[in-house]
């Protein structure tokens, strides 16, 4: 697993070497899908919410700009959530900054973004080269935080003793309050806790991480995702009481009788007519064989992807190419869901493909295609899923988990990341929002209950303005 792990952490950094003069651009860009009316404050009835950003070079200067923005309508905050780009580095002083504004008995917990710059979701749009604040404020959200460390060598147990202090902390039972909602489907359907996990995106395994999740909690919803980086730091962290660490787990804990929404907007759809069985592999991260076939030929075959050109490579790396012909594994009882295992490298010793996410053999894969159009519409289709989910009417904020791949696809086609957000804003509501534009790899819970790690996905998490029944 060790080999395997410090392979991805190499292609991860290569990768942005192929990133391409265009997506460069669009980063350095400034405000590429700016909101010129962006939210700064929303709900207040149940939940309040204050959303914050700064794209001030200066760490601690930047952070405290962006709390203080999101502070203005917050009085009692009852958790900080950041992101920060990889060029603002020492992201100690960021959330020193963060921490002058709030004090520091406010639960701060949050990630590095990822790709050319590190792109924010924040108030006024995707912006690179930026932080992002969001606070909550509400008698009835309860929250609980927890961190694990150690997670490249023992993600199972170091996710396991994050949920674990995560529920320590937050020292609830949420049954004292649901016993007063009326029963009916909104009560049936609410889970009493809802997880959030945000972890290092170069050494976790997200599936052995979510096992661990659930030997704490069983079933419970789940989003979330994996801190990036832009290639310059090597490293990605995540965010615990105000303090950075990498090689890391933190888990967030909701409960109480408030409203919540999931979405995962996937967006990829089957081809038809190719698709096979893995026959060969190492059952983990890494396919042999597809249909008794080299699985690298397989996809070249499928794809029509320049074979030399990207062989040509000594890094392994199959960007872009990979970002529009993925594969996928669908669900059996809900096939509209599919769980995207990106084809990031190859392999050449085994003429093979390394994949984002476990694909035992035995496994039926397909290839994949995507639109920039396909991108919008299934993020709006997800998000109506998540309003529906426990019929959220207001939205008082939003926290967004975006796959880099997601992003650079939509950057692709001018004014598609501003159309993408704009849209989103104006379904609901135009509520605070923050979040990760460039994380690498999401973590969802399909309709069916089955809980896994995502690729190429936007997974969110909407927190309603409003209680129970």
């Amino acid at each position: 697993m060790e080999e395997k792990l410090l392979t991805r952490r190499d292609f991860m950094r290569k990768t942005f070497q192929y990133a391409g003069a265009a997506a460069l651009a669009g980063s350095l860009a400034g405000l590429e899908g700016a909101n010129p009316s962006p939210a700064l404050a929303g709900g207040g009835e149940v939940v309040a919410a204050g959303a914050g950003y700064s794209t001030d070079p200066d760490p601690w200067k930047a952070g405290r700009e962006a709390a203080a923005m999101a502070k203005a309508k917050i009085k009692k905050p009852i958790l900080a959530l950041a992101f920060a780009d990889p060029p603002h580095k020492d992201f100690d002083k960021v959330l020193a900054g963060v921490t002058s504004v709030l004090g520091s008995q406010v639960p701060l917990i949050g990630q590095t973004t990822g790709y050319a710059g590190g792109y924010s979701i924040c108030p006024a749009g995707c912006i690179p080269k930026s932080i992002a604040v969001l606070l909550l404020e509400s008698p009835y959200l309860k929250v609980g935080i927890g961190l694990g460390t150690g997670i490249k060598a023992s993600p199972r147990e170091a996710a396991r003793k994050a949920t674990l202090a995560a529920l320590k902390d937050l020292n609830y039972n949420p049954w004292k309050d649901l016993q007063k909602v009326a029963p009916g489907p909104a009560l049936a359907k609410h889970a009493p806790y809802t997880v959030m996990m945000m972890d290092d995106g170069y050494a976790g395994v997200v599936d052995y991480e979510i096992y661990g999740i659930q030997d704490v909690m069983g079933w419970a919803p789940l989003v979330g995702g994996c801190a990036g980086d832009d290639g310059s730091l090597g490293k990605a962290f995540v965010f615990f009481r105000g303090k950075a660490y990498n090689d890391a787990i933190v888990i967030t804990i909701f409960s109480g009788p408030v409203k919540m929404g999931y979405g995962c907007g996937i967006a990829y759809k089957p081809v038809a007519g190719k698709c096979g069985v893995v026959t060969a592999g190492d059952g983990f991260r890494e396919i042999y064989e597809i249909d008794g076939k080299p699985a690298l030929e397989v996809w070249f075959e499928w794809t029509g992807s320049p074979r030399e050109e990207i062989l040509a490579r000594e890094s392994g790396a199959m960007f872009p190419y990979n970002q529009w012909h993925p594969i996928g594994v669908q669900e059996h009882i809900y096939p509209q869901w599919i769980w995207i295992k990106d084809p990031f490298r190859f392999i050449r010793e085994k003429n093979g493909l390394g994949v984002g996410g476990i694909v035992p053999v035995g496994t039926t894969v397909h290839l994949l295609e995507v639109t920039t159009d396909s991108v919008i519409e299934d993020n709006l289709r997800s998000l109506r899923y998540a309003l529906d989910y426990e019929g959220i009417k207001k939205v008082a904020a939003m926290v967004g988990f975006n796959c880099v791949e997601r992003l650079t696809i939509l950057q692709t086609e001018e004014g598609k990341v501003a159309e993408n957000f704009n849209r989103i804003m104006e379904l609901l509501g135009n509520p605070p929002v923050v979040g990760n534009a460039g994380a690498w790899g999401e973590q969802m819970f399909a309709p069916s209950g089955n809980i896994g790690a995502q690729n190429m996905t936007l997974c969110s998490l909407l927190i309603g303005d409003e209680l129970l029944g």
